[in-house]
């Protein structure tokens, strides 16, 4: 039975380089007189080779390694200046790159190579990010640091702190993004128009109890209902449980924004703030979504909405039984807001605190302000009984033992800790971020009580209470 063609061994044998050797034998072939195209083919070397190194004179091989250096169209002094294009303006084309290559070093360079020439400086396509120029000037960081001292103050004095603001969608929240086969778009059908906002989410949160207040509007909200929920965030923290046990005789700070429907509260309110003396309105500086953290807690709200909205998008077109087709988008837009509110829980706003705290401190330093996420810094863990690398035990703050798991005391550059109850007969924890808030955690008849550094109740992440015992 014949063999297939691929079980049959090649004629032609691999090819590989002759070595120095093999290109002696035949350099003295020739040299001697003799046959040295036979010494060529006996020795691996072809016939091109062989003349070649006859001509040469020189049994060593060719230099690799690359292009020489005169014939690289794109220099390091190209690059650098690449660099420089973007970093004055972001937004230019791969096209206009070149151009600027061109007028600059007189040389024509593809798009293709210029693409390749970033991507080894670690440049990559992004979206666009707008940020007023006034966002960082010496008026508003003087703002920021303003709000982020007294903030301090209150966490020092152990206050009750609440984060309000309010969130609105309609038909048109979806993804960005979609999948579909190469040369088809991705197409989602939608109403002819948007609707009415849905202002879902007149929300109030806080560390301690997680959500505190919502209520979900249609239309816009005036300033007379924005004071009346502040009121109304006022009596629910009064009367809750945790005020009355851990927060009895100290302040409610209500932190909220700038939007024009918070115009006027303090003086709406100044009957209220007057009768109850510890009630504090906290507003934060201008162009700060990134110390407050209910807007991080919006943003998961929203891709839960986005994701009910995407599985149940034919009722966006099927009036079913109500009145009119208005009134049943609404009725969808309020069962959304329903369905994905239970995500604004306690781990997140805590998550979300820990991840502001951050930002407050940038701003007690008048730091520049980045809009968009903050990442953790590259191989920081925090872990039990011992400080990160980005933290130091300070004596001077009563950090004089060594941190262990028994008596686990840390400090941070800017926020220290003042007291930290280290002869408890609970597993404790001390949790700690880059430059932000320090928490100490004490389980007890699994109910999880936390402690932080100025007196005032905290919650760390799920991932690090799962060390505790």
């Amino acid at each position: 039975m014949s063999s297939s063609p691929s079980a049959r061994a090649s004629a032609t044998p691999p090819r590989r380089t002759a070595t120095e050797e093999e290109r002696q034998r035949v350099l003295d072939a020739f040299e001697a007189g003799g046959d040295w195209l036979m010494v060529a083919r006996c020795n691996n070397v072809s016939r091109a080779a062989a003349y070649r190194l006859c001509k040469k004179g020189d049994p060593s091989p060719p230099p690799r390694g690359g292009a020489r250096a005169s014939c690289v169209k794109c220099t390091d002094a190209m690059v650098e200046a690449l660099e420089t294009y973007l970093d004055e303006e972001c937004t230019l084309t791969l096209v206009q790159l070149r151009d600027k290559l061109m007028e600059d070093f007189e040389v024509d360079v593809s798009t293709s190579t210029i693409s390749a020439k970033l991507a080894t400086k670690l440049i990559t396509l992004k979206q666009i990010r707008k940020e007023p120029s006034t966002c960082n000037n010496d008026v508003n960081k003087a703002k920021r640091y303003t709000f982020a001292a007294k903030l301090i103050r209150h966490q020092v004095n152990g206050d009750y702190i609440v984060y309000y603001d309010e969130s609105n969608f309609n038909l048109f929240c979806m993804r960005t993004q979609g999948r579909a086969r190469v040369g088809q778009r991705a197409v989602v059908k939608t109403p002819p128009s948007k609707g009415k906002n849905l202002q879902t989410l007149q929300c109030a949160v806080s560390v301690e109890d997680g959500p505190v207040l919502h209520q979900l509007q249609r239309g816009s909200i005036t300033m007379d209902v924005n004071a009346e929920f502040v009121k109304s965030i006022y009596a629910t923290v009064k009367a809750s449980d945790t005020y009355r046990e851990y927060f009895a005789g100290k302040k409610v700070v209500i932190v909220l924004d700038n939007a024009p429907a918070h115009n006027q509260v303090e003086l709406r309110l100044e009957e209220v703030i007057a009768e109850h003396g510890d009630l504090e309105l906290l507003r934060l500086g201008p162009y700060s979504p990134m110390l407050d953290p209910i807007e991080g807690c919006f943003s998961v709200f929203k891709a839960k909405v986005k994701a009910y909205l995407s599985e149940h998008r034919q009722r966006m077109f099927s009036q079913g039984s109500h009145r009119s087709m208005t009134e049943a988008r609404m009725c969808l837009l309020e069962d959304a807001a329903n369905s994905s509110i239970g995500c604004m829980n306690r781990h997140l706003v805590v998550s979300m605190a820990l991840h502001c705290q951050r930002a407050v401190t940038d701003a007690l330093k008048m730091e520049d302000m980045q809009y968009g996420a903050l990442r953790m810094p590259p191989g920081f863990v925090p872990q039990l009984g011992e400080c990160s690398g980005q933290l130091q035990c300070v004596e001077s703050y009563g950090c004089t033992a060594t941190p262990t798991e028994e008596k686990p005391m840390c400090a941070e550059k800017l926020n220290c800790v003042q007291e930290a109850n280290t002869t408890a007969t609970e597993p404790s924890l001390i949790c700690h971020t880059y430059m932000s808030c320090i928490a100490q955690i004490v389980a007890a008849d699994k109910q999880l009580v936390g402690v932080n550094r100025f007196n005032c109740s905290s919650i760390c992440p799920q991932e690090i209470l799962g060390t505790v015992a």
